[in-house]
């Protein structure tokens, strides 16, 4: 029994010692790749740009730092992130304002990701491998307690992300280059240009934890002199929601005195060769756009 019970224990201890070693060379290498693993430990580590921008793929594609930079003379860094939103998002300002304090944040609401009810689990992904930082650690287990045990695995903080780790880390700072944005070429499909749009949605199931947390970091935000400006960015035809049912972002700007910039039926949405699809803006018309909203933010 003695033998067994050592045998076992052995085991486990090589286990932790793999574990803990993998994960400091997994961090080690996020430090030095490229592609969005760069780019979002960058953010999370590193960033100490003016201007943030954040949000989902339609913040990393609509708006362009280089012409933000021009227009209000302060650096700029797009830290937008695909198939992402506020519970990601909440997680890195934690970071960023632990480390100093921007003087904007522009922050593109998605209700897919900022307001909507689904599975907020695929949010926490990306903040897994910070959770060595207490903030991030207490605020993802305040979500899903059971992470605070299962975040203890340095294997299981990365992996969601093997197969992208393995990419980004042959590359290096490519993401530097255009400072985040990741621009679109293409052309919105004929098919979509021509298909009748169904009616719009009046309201939508609102998600109580996406909401507290967005209010939270306009909040700590403002408490700290950052400027938040909400923006609701262009879509095809404006989009699937009418203004009524972001009665919820209203409620905020409203309650903390923050600027909202919405562009449900604005000109820019009713031109084609302005969109990539029907969610997101091509190079032309991420430039059209943010040339125009940097114009009503001065």
């Amino acid at each position: 029994m003695k033998k067994f019970l050592l045998n076992i224990a052995i085991f486990f201890t090589i286990v932790a010692v793999v574990d803990f070693s993998l994960g400091k060379a997994f961090h080690y290498l996020q430090a030095r790749a490229g592609g969005r693993t760069g780019a979002e430990y960058y953010v999370c580590e590193r960033a100490k740009e003016d201007v943030i921008i954040m949000g989902s793929s339609r913040a990393s594609h609509h708006y362009v730092p280089e012409i933000i930079s021009e227009k209000l003379g302060m650096s700029c860094f797009n830290a937008g992130q695909d198939g992402n939103g506020i519970i990601l998002q909440y997680g890195r300002w934690k970071m960023l304002s632990e480390r100093y304090t921007p003087k904007l944040i522009i922050y593109d609401i998605n209700p897919g990701f900022d307001m909507v009810v689904n599975d907020n689990m695929t949010y926490v992904d990306r903040l897994k491998p910070f959770c060595y930082e207490v903030a991030v650690k207490n605020y993802v287990s305040s979500i899903f307690p059971m992470e605070r045990v299962k975040t203890l695995s340095k294997m299981y903080c990365y992996n969601y992300k093997f197969i992208e780790f393995a990419f980004d880390c042959v590359r290096k700072g490519d993401y530097k280059k255009a400072s985040g944005y990741i621009p679109l070429y293409g052309h919105i499909r004929k098919e979509i240009i021509e298909k009748e749009l169904p009616e719009k949605k009046h309201s939508v199931e609102i998600d109580s934890y996406k909401l507290f947390y967005l209010e939270q970091l306009v909040k700590e935000a403002g408490e700290k002199g950052t400027q938040v400006v909400l923006v609701i960015s262009p879509s095809w035809k404006g989009g699937n929601l009418e203004v009524e049912a972001y009665s919820c972002i209203r409620f905020l700007v409203e309650k903390y005195g923050v600027r909202l910039f919405e562009y449900i039926n604005s000109d820019i949405c009713e031109d084609p060769d302005n969109f990539e699809d029907s969610s997101h803006l091509n190079d032309k018309g991420a430039k059209e756009f943010t040339e125009g909203l940097v114009s009503r933010i001065l």
